[in-house]
Formats: C-alpha cells, sequence, structure tokens
C-alpha cells in the first residue's frame, strides 16, 4: 500500500508540473499581448528575508504600481485620502466586477455587509508613463507650491524643518516613483484591449479587488462606496539564469532607488531596464534587462 501511495504521490507532482509547464508554453506562444520597456522604478529587486543569503538562489523583481486619481494629500494627512470622484474604482465600476452594492449606505449594517463581501478576480489595467503619471506630477508640484507657502509664512524652527522634509520627500518621489498607474479594471481582458489598444503602453493582467464602505473623507455627503486592488495575480517576476548575473555583479546590491533617503537625487535615478512581455494569458515573462546609465 505504501507502494502505490508513493507511485501516486510522485505520479500527481509529474502531472502538476506537466500542467504549469503547459502553461508557460501556452502564455508565450504567439504574440504577446503587451511590451513595456519599465525601469527600477516599476521593478525593484526584491530581498526576500524569510530565507537566509545561502539559500535565497533565487532573484525576483517586484512589480510597483499606484491607483489612479488619487490626489498628492499623503504629507498632509499621513495616509490617502480617497473621495469618490477622485479614483476609478467607484460604486459603478465595483458592481461591473460583480460586487454586490444593492445594500442601503444609510442603514447601520451596511459597513458590516460590505466588510464581508469576499475579493474577486479580475483585470485590471495597468497605464505606464500616461496620463495618470502627469497627473500625479501635476498634483506633487501643487502640493511642493503649497508647502513652500507654509514655509514663507511660518515662524517655529520645528515647523519649518518639518515642511522642508516634507517638500524633499515629494521631491524624490518626483524621481522614484512608479510611472505605472491603475486606470481601468473589467472581466473580459479582450474587451480591456480593445478600449486600450496600446501594447506597449497598456498592460492588462489578473488582479483581485476589494471592496470598502467609508464614513469620511474631503467630502462631507456622507457614506459612499469604493474599491481597491489587493494585489496582482503575478505581483513579483523571477529572474531566470539568464540574468541572474547581471543582477549580482552589476547591481550587486538590494537596496533600491528608494532607501536610503538621504541620498541626493542625481542618486535616485533608476540602475536598470526591463523588457517585460504579457502572454496569452496575461501573466509576464522578462524578455530583456540592460544596465542604465
Amino acid at each position: 500500500m505504501k507502494r502505490y501511495g508513493l507511485i501516486g504521490a510522485i505520479a500527481l507532482i509529474v502531472l502538476t508540473n506537466i500542467v504549469v509547464l503547459a502553461g508557460v508554453v501556452y502564455n508565450r506562444s504567439g504574440e504577446p499581448d503587451a511590451v513595456v520597456q519599465l525601469t527600477e522604478r516599476e521593478l525593484s529587486w526584491l530581498k526576500r528575508w524569510d530565507v537566509t543569503d545561502k539559500e535565497d538562489t533565487g532573484i525576483y523583481l517586484k512589480l510597483k504600481w499606484n491607483l489612479a486619481k488619487s490626489h498628492y494629500r499623503q504629507y498632509r494627512t499621513n495616509h490617502w485620502i480617497y473621495q469618490e470622484e477622485d479614483t476609478w474604482l467607484n460604486q459603478k465600476k465595483l458592481e461591473e466586477l460583480g460586487f454586490d452594492t444593492h445594500f442601503p449606505l444609510e442603514d447601520e449594517k451596511a459597513y458590516r455587509f460590505y466588510r464581508r463581501q469576499l475579493p474577486r478576480q479580475a483585470y485590471v489595467v495597468l497605464e505606464f508613463d500616461g496620463d495618470a503619471y502627469q497627473q500625479w506630477l501635476v498634483e506633487a508640484r501643487k502640493r511642493i507650491k503649497e508647502i513652500e507657502q507654509e514655509l514663507s509664512e511660518e515662524k517655529k524652527p520645528e515647523t519649518k524643518k518639518s515642511l522642508g522634509n516634507n517638500i524633499k520627500r515629494i521631491s524624490q518621489d518626483m524621481v522614484t516613483q512608479s510611472h505605472l498607474f491603475t486606470i481601468d479594471g473589467g472581466l473580459d481582458p479582450q474587451k480591456l484591449r480593445k478600449r486600450y489598444s496600446n501594447q506597449s503602453k497598456y498592460i492588462i493582467t489578473p488582479a483581485v479587488f476589494d471592496i470598502s464602505m467609508y464614513y469620511s473623507g474631503v467630502k462631507k455627503e456622507g457614506p459612499f462606496l469604493s474599491g481597491r486592488i489587493k494585489n496582482l495575480s503575478i505581483p513579483e517576476i523571477h529572474v531566470n539564469s539568464d540574468y541572474r548575473s547581471f543582477f549580482i555583479s552589476d547591481i550587486k546590491t538590494h537596496t533600491t532607488i528608494y532607501l536610503p533617503r538621504d541620498k541626493p537625487l542625481s542618486d535616485l535615478e533608476p540602475r536598470y531596464q526591463v523588457t517585460l512581455n504579457y502572454g496569452q494569458r496575461y501573466e509576464p515573462w522578462i524578455a530583456n534587462i540592460q544596465k542604465l546609465k
């Protein structure tokens, strides 16, 4: 019996590997759905802290992205403020993604109702270096001007120092911020591709969505529903053996362009560029990596 159990376990492992490899082959067959040129801003070298360096033979890049149309307010309130009109993940879009939004928000049981809804998988559109990123830059520059005005009127040394640090952080973010922004989502990736046809600018990939109910915000018109992307289905991309030596010999350190914060702006520029392909299953793989000057 033990022998048959062992054979069955081995057969299951072999079958699983065959299915996984078949999925990889299918994903990379034909023309890619998207081919984008990203940098270290969007793909940072992920340090796996759960294993020792001796065990850590794999190298992974973490895909970094931002939610479009969220105003640049984190240095004013220390957290993001989402307004219904500030994000495309509003109640109408949540309904399109399959969430149940019928429960009246004014009901005292509404918060519990929406909190208990399970996350849903759908497809998200990531825009690279487009209008959403330009809007983010406008907000960042606007915030710097606001802080500079506050700084000119402030008398307290400790407050002036804090305001100066805020300007520095925003200026650094303008250099290091990912140019990838989520701008739309849906259940049908082919319909999304027809709407966003530029394959070097728009990525379509599976993601997990959540629904939330908010009681407060800039607007004071009562509670509202908003969504968030809990995570991408494939947030980390494995670097194959062809490019592993590039990171070990050329990049050499896991310390990314985001840290430490005391670096001058000229030292925060990305160190490498990655050609990332998305295939038939809207899953990514690395086609090329090169060092930037």
